[in-house]
């Protein structure tokens, strides 16, 4: 996994020769001033990378909107679909365009570290306290040489640390798509109960009524009567927690949205779950996440950064050298120019406790790239568990259970209209009825949710050209073309 990052983590030489390494910064300090503070092609690629999580929207698009406007995707008010709310979250959602903020901040830090430093000019002027003619006068210009041989290390850990940025704004995405289509799942779910519970306290309540029409006419006693009216309030408080939950549901959904704010006053549509094309083979599956994980490739990133941070702690065996040259005139009126250095030698601080530091640092982050790789395996395998065993729960509930209980109520209709069965037992036949189809319900969700998670544990998508890691080139001048911006 990550295979690209790997090989370049192993080919990287800490013990970089340095006459390579000045003569590179010499060449970046020959440019410094001329790199783009714009991050227009990382968030290009951010963009491009994110597209795996939907067909109909370009995040481009709706990320050049502003973040607290209005959708072009919903109006708050009509029925809502599983893209439309994706394209909702992808504007609104702060998490989310928070990350663009930060491939910003990364992008400015890269700018930075690969300034030189400012000189430093020194000067006085005296005067003469004898009494006699003459101003003594200095004036000194310092400039820092260490950078030549330090900065490189600096530039290529701002690098990684940008690219990681890349990824793990497309990876904020992937989540937060995951997230958004699992709520609208849950919103579809919760209606669909809430209509099982009405019909189900429409049923108990149009029962009371005829027990108290036979109880009157004395045909049954007054305690069933009772029983009636038990199941009828327990269906009617059933009712009100499904509303609640159908409630709290629209209320979640709206936050990862972003539209907290927003009315309840709408439905969501849908198929519970959606029809995707998923690899039912674990080996395909493997291999996606393989090439797609953007949690991986953001860990290889911080690999490399740790390895050129291990770099810069090398550099500490070497002088601090700052050259200097000093114009001075005596009291005496006579005018010198004298070049110099100061070199401060490491000889009490060697740099051995911060190579130390760098080699933990690098150790452990090459841990983490393998935690992130395992865990994306583990995740793939576990989430196509779950979605076998919801997509067999689905089929015992569709066609064996539901089957038996339409039957049964069916027949047990028949036999009440023709005076063979009581009314218990045909409210009985009803009621396990209903509660297999609420069973079926729960059941599609879980499958939908099981889809989901698999779906961000490969990368994003299941199409392979989409779920692909980007290579990532960081440009002195951005290359993507200049759109026009919304104020966020």
């Amino acid at each position: 996994m990550c295979t690209h990052t790997c090989g370049r983590i192993a080919s990287m030489n800490i013990s970089t020769n340095r006459a390579i390494a000045i003569g590179a910064a010499a060449v970046l300090l020959a440019s410094s001033g001329c790199a783009s503070l714009d991050a227009r092609d990382e968030i290009a690629v951010a963009a491009d990378a994110s597209r795996r999580v939907t067909d109909t929207t370009n995040p481009a698009d709706v990320w050049r909107l502003p973040v607290q406007g209005d959708s072009p995707a919903w109006d708050g008010s009509e029925p809502l679909k599983y893209d439309a709310a994706v394209a909702v979250t992808l504007q609104s959602n702060p998490v989310m365009r928070r990350t663009l903020a930060i491939i910003r901040q990364r992008r400015a830090e890269w700018v930075q570290v690969g300034l030189p430093p400012n000189p430093t000019v020194m000067f006085g002027v005296g005067a003469a306290i004898d009494g006699l003619a003459g101003a003594p006068a200095m004036v000194q210009g310092m400039q820092m040489l260490s950078w030549l041989w330090k900065n490189p290390h600096r530039v290529d850990a701002a690098e990684a640390d940008l690219k990681a940025a890349v990824y793990l704004a497309a990876e904020t995405c992937v989540d937060l798509m995951a997230t958004t289509r699992t709520q609208v799942a849950a919103v579809i779910a919760g209606q669909q109960l809430l209509a099982f519970e009405q019909q189900y306290a429409g049923i108990t309540e149009h029962t009371v009524q005829l027990i108290r029409q036979h109880v009157q006419a004395g045909e049954l006693p007054p305690l069933e009567l009772d029983r009636a009216q038990i199941d009828h309030e327990r269906a009617h408080a059933t009712l009100v927690a499904a509303e609640h939950d159908l409630l709290q549901a629209k209320l979640a959904l709206l936050h990862t949205m972003g539209r907290p704010d927003a009315s309840t006053a709408w439905s969501a549509v849908g198929n519970l779950p959606p029809k995707w094309r998923i690899p039912n083979d674990e080996l395909s599956l493997l291999e996606l996440a393989s090439t797609g994980r953007l949690d991986v490739a953001a860990a290889g990133q911080r690999v490399l950064a740790a390895a050129a941070d291990l770099g810069l702690a090398d550099t500490r065996r070497w002088p601090e050298v700052t050259a200097m040259v000093t114009w001075q005139r005596n009291s005496g009126e006579r005018e010198a120019i004298v070049p110099g250095a100061e070199i401060t030698l490491p000889i009490l601080d060697n740099g051995d406790p911060a190579i130390a530091m760098g080699t933990a640092k690098l150790e452990a982050a090459r841990l983490d790239l393998l935690a992130a790789q395992e865990t994306a395996m583990a995740e793939v395998r576990i989430d196509l568990s779950r979605l076998r065993n919801a997509r067999t729960q689905v089929a015992i509930l569709r066609n064996d259970q539901l089957a038996a209980a339409t039957r049964a109520f069916t027949r047990s209709e028949a036999a009440w209209k023709a005076g063979e069965v009581n009314l218990n037992t045909l409210l009985d036949t009803q009621r396990r009825r209903i509660q297999v189809e609420r069973d079926l319900v729960r059941q599609s969700f879980t499958v939908m949710q099981a889809m989901c998670h698999l779906r961000k544990a490969v990368g994003g998508s299941f199409d392979a050209d989409l779920d692909l890691v980007p290579d990532i080139d960081v440009r002195r001048d951005p290359a993507t073309p200049v759109l026009e911006e919304s104020a966020s």
